[in-house]
């Protein structure tokens, strides 16, 4: 796979559910794979799957749907049983009255009871037909495994599920065991978007070929547990195209190295701009940040008369004008704390373009970017859900019900890089897939945390590192800054700390 033009960190791709079905399609028609050894491959992934996220399994159950993603199912079943776990196939369909594969798959599993004498004490059957009726949650119950494998509604799921498939997502909820999906959680788009109804968090995720967008962004990312993409023999066809996203892997490897002969000057200087007095600290705190990501020189520039500065290791400037400003620094962070100082941000961001100095745009700096971006701006735009919201003249929730499109309408809408902030950052510039950044960094999610970044990306900026660069190593170094805080408590000073680690360790 062909990394994007001009990107140099080391990305995973990620398969939309289009793409899930042509890979699936051309390996079969064109290349003549029957479709059952495609799913016998499946389902004994998924039987070994379980076997390893519960050590000495000795029951399990399979919810299995109408489609392939039930057949699957079916073979994991078999598999099982032949290893001496017995595993019975709650079936929200017939067998007789499944199709293609899947029935193929039901067939084998049923037969293979018949002759060796398979059955549920519970059930006193090998299957069990649920229908709108039943209770669901009792049925498991009896049965006592000690993992569900959900294998009920795989990627094509387009809509919320309703009647008996919604009931059995449900009890699948409800059940105090571990959760093995099939391919993704029944439920949960597999191109990013938020689920229209219940989903059942899973414990493990088996996929086959590529991982899916679900399995890295939000939600979905928190839904999927451990995932696990195995190779079943799907083949892409040639010149299939670009993927629908990327998974970050390592950006660290972008950081220039370090000349240890080299003085302050040689690792850029960063100008952070303070907006209202009152919510001076975002500055601050933004101003640590870049030092501690390795800039060699930070000022804050100030309105008004330069006072003492708020830590010895920063300089204070008074605000000069705009092109002097962008003729001053390396690297401009405009936007923590502006505030009702919103008004001189175009001006600025405009002398930078003019001085192809390096912009990172945060907070209220970033409706100066809104319908007019800068031709020859090099800028990061860093909006969390809210501010990409009213910059979409949308909502919050809207962003977070499909991130990636809320990217890349950020994109068209500010120009240049855009990182809409999250549990799983979004990373997306024009002419390229977005960038997921996998997160889930609780101590991330404390006031000031944002500011930080900004100050992160901007020194990485000031360090002549390209937007887009910039922008991935910094999301990735901010996260793994949270995840060794651990969970709750740290501050936002913490977190600029943490980054000193981080980034000043070999990649």
């Amino acid at each position: 796979m062909r990394y994007p033009a001009g990107v140099r960190a080391t990305l995973e791709p990620l398969a939309s559910a289009a793409q899930a079905r042509a890979a699936d399609a051309h390996t079969i028609e064109d290349l003549g794979v029957p479709g059952i050894v495609l799913m016998e491959h499946a389902g004994r992934a998924v039987a070994e799957a379980a076997r390893r996220l519960v050590p000495g399994l000795e029951r399990a159950l399979v919810l299995a749907g109408p489609g392939n993603n039930g057949g699957d199912g079916w073979v994991a079943a078999r598999h099982l049983w032949g290893a001496g776990v017995p595993c019975p196939v709650v079936t929200l369909r017939a067998p007789d009255q499944l199709s293609g594969d899947a029935a193929l798959a039901a067939q084998m599993f049923l037969a293979t009871a018949e002759a060796h004498g398979w059955s549920s004490a519970a059930l006193g059957a090998p299957f069990f037909l649920a229908d709108l009726a039943d209770d669901l949650h009792a049925v498991i119950a009896a049965v006592a495994p000690g993992v569900l494998i959900d294998a009920l509604f795989g990627t094509g799921l387009t809509r919320a599920v309703e009647g008996v498939g919604k009931n059995a997502i449900e009890a699948m909820g409800r059940a105090p065991l571990p959760l093995l999906a099939v391919d993704v959680p029944s439920g949960l788009p597999s191109d990013g978007q938020a689920p229209q109804g219940p989903v059942a968090s899973a414990a493990m995720t088996v996929t086959f070929g590529r991982r899916k967008v679900a399995h890295a962004a939000e939600p979905g990312r928190f839904l999927c547990g451990d995932v696990a993409a195995v190779d079943i023999g799907l083949l892409e066809q040639p010149g299939a195209g670009a993927p629908a996203a990327w998974r970050l892997v390592e950006a660290q490897h972008l950081v220039p190295a370090v000349d240890p002969q080299a003085h302050k000057g040689r690792f850029g200087h960063v100008g952070v701009v303070e907006g209202e007095p009152a919510r001076a600290g975002a500055a601050h705190l933004a101003a640590r940040a870049a030092l501690r990501a390795g800039c060699g020189l930070c000022t804050l520039v100030v309105e008004g008369p330069p006072g003492r500065a708020p830590a010895p290791e920063l300089m204070v400037r008074a605000d000069p004008r705009p092109s002097e400003l962008a003729a001053a620094f390396d690297a401009v962070v405009l936007g923590p704390g502006l505030g009702a100082r919103a008004d001189r941000a175009r001006p600025i961001l405009e002398a930078c373009a003019a001085a192809r100095t390096s912009v990172l745009v945060d907070a209220e700096a970033l409706d100066a970017l809104a319908g007019r971006p800068l031709a020859g701006l090099a800028c990061v735009c860093t909006p969390h859900p809210g501010e990409a919201g009213r910059l979409l003249s949308s909502s919050s929730a809207a962003v977070q019900a499909d991130r990636l499109a809320a990217a890349h309408g950020l994109v068209e809408l500010l120009g240049g890089v855009v990182v809409l902030k999250g549990a799983c950052p979004v990373v997306a510039a024009p002419g390229h897939e977005p960038v997921v950044v996998e997160g889930g960094a609780p101590a991330l999610a404390v006031a000031g945390s944002g500011d930080v970044l900004a100050g992160v990306i901007g020194a990485l900026l000031g360090r002549g590192l390209a937007p887009l660069d910039a922008a991935l190593v910094g999301v990735q170094a901010h996260q793994r800054a949270g995840t060794r805080l651990g969970t709750r408590g740290a501050l936002a000073s913490d977190i600029a700390d943490a980054v000193a680690a981080v980034l000043g360790r070999p990649a």
